[in-house]
């Protein structure tokens, strides 16, 4: 891709106003149901979810209005700003970070659904055991590469997260800008958890979680989400070759393609690969215009009907425990070998520190990419693209 132009189309994508797209064309005075997600849910090869409510519920044609927004931040900020007069009736994609900022905001009223017998109990625990949230998916960020791109192999059982500063890594990386993106949040919380800071126990000394950043942004890409990640990564011009994302993405090139050329990475400290946890989970808007309904849909979304979609059109594992795992996510990192990084960094410590943690990684950020010692013909353009980043970033916490 022309260096020049992967600037302007950065440029015009995070200067343009945040925006929803509607899945349905159809007037508000026709909607029963409207919800609020991020749009890459269920959406690779896709499922129709609202669709499948409507011939669930009997409902007429067009009549569930999906509104889909950049991420999980943005549902959140749409939602905040209509608090008084709401129009959603249901937010999909808060996850277990973001649910703490969404009971300040107090957008959400508690519903434990019909049939939450099904789901795991330690992600009901691990998300809002209120029900504030119900959760419907779950995963473990880690990196994503392209196996073939690297010139010395990785050694999945000894990489630790320092080794991304290696010269074998440098300029293949993509991250999501975590101000913005949930799964860029939790790899950020992940290198806090694992270097430490004054409250948290360190489990890897060889770094300070602030100065990792600040080396790593010399020669990384931001994004703004995880879809813009991706397809930079399989964007050929772009030269990139590995990303933040999850344990569990590279089952959809062997679920579907028969294709085992991408692998997961997580650290590994004394034998143990540790991985942050990511819970999403669905709410009811607090008075929501059509509460029967939206409290239907959460039922179903937990149901085993919906959840059987999870691992074939989310890739990420399903909260309902009836649904069986298929064998083509026998290639990925099992779930149950992998130790939590959450359990470094608890609620109240994630609650009180998060603003705070937020303003470092942007300070850590700005001071790498503005060394002067790191500038060069290649990632000029990168060094650019973060300061309109964060530039943009900072102008919208202004008129917020």
């Amino acid at each position: 891709m022309n260096k020049h132009l992967f600037i302007l189309q950065l440029f015009l994508l995070i200067a343009s106003p945040i925006g929803a797209t509607s899945q349905s064309n159809i007037s508000s005075d026709d909607v029963s149901l409207t919800i609020y997600t991020y749009d890459s849910l269920l959406a690779d090869p896709g499922y129709q979810f609202d669709r499948a409510f409507e011939a669930y519920a009997n409902l007429p044609n067009n009549s569930v209005n999906v509104v889909f927004l950049p991420d999980a931040s943005s549902i959140l900020t749409k939602a905040n700003a209509e608090k008084d007069s709401p129009i959603a009736d249901v937010l999909i994609g808060i996850d277990n970070v973001l649910v703490n900022q969404i009971r300040e905001l107090d957008l959400l009223t508690p519903y434990q659904p019909s049939n939450s017998q099904n789901l795991n109990q330690e992600l009901v625990s691990g998300l809002a055991s209120d029900y504030l949230l119900t959760p419907y998916d779950f995963g473990v960020i880690s990196l994503w590469h392209l196996n073939n791109s690297f010139t010395n192999s990785i050694n999945a059982n000894e990489f630790q997260l320092n080794d991304i500063l290696s010269p074998d890594f440098q300029n293949q990386l993509i991250i999501q800008n975590p101000q913005l993106s949930s799964p860029g949040l939790g790899f950020l919380l992940s290198t806090i958890a694992l270097f430490g800071d004054e409250e948290v126990t360190s489990l890897d000394s060889n770094n300070e979680w602030d100065n990792f950043w600040r080396e790593l942004s010399a020669s990384t890409t931001i994004t703004s989400s995880w879809g813009d990640a991706i397809e930079l990564l399989y964007t050929e011009e772009a030269n990139k070759s590995i990303m933040v994302s999850y344990t569990t993405s590279p089952a959809y090139g062997a679920c579907l393609y028969d294709d085992t050329t991408t692998s997961a990475l997580l650290p590994t400290i004394n034998s143990e690969k540790y991985g942050w946890q990511q819970i999403e989970g669905l709410g009811i808007v607090k008075n929501s215009p059509n509460m029967d309904l939206a409290k239907s849909f959460v039922d179903w979304f937990v149901s085993d009907e919906l959840q059987s979609q999870i691992y074939l059109n989310q890739w990420m594992y399903p909260a309902n425990e009836n649904v069986a795992m298929p064998d083509c996510y026998n290639q990925i990192i099992p779930y149950n070998n992998i130790k939590p990084l959450n359990n470094q960094i608890n609620s109240d410590l994630l609650s009180q520190n998060l603003d705070n943690w937020l303003q470092q990684w942007e300070l850590a950020w700005v001071e790498g990419v503005t060394d002067t010692s790191n500038l060069n013909t290649n990632n000029w353009y990168h060094v650019l693209s973060s300061f309109i980043a964060i530039m943009i970033i900072r102008l919208n916490k202004r008129f917020k």
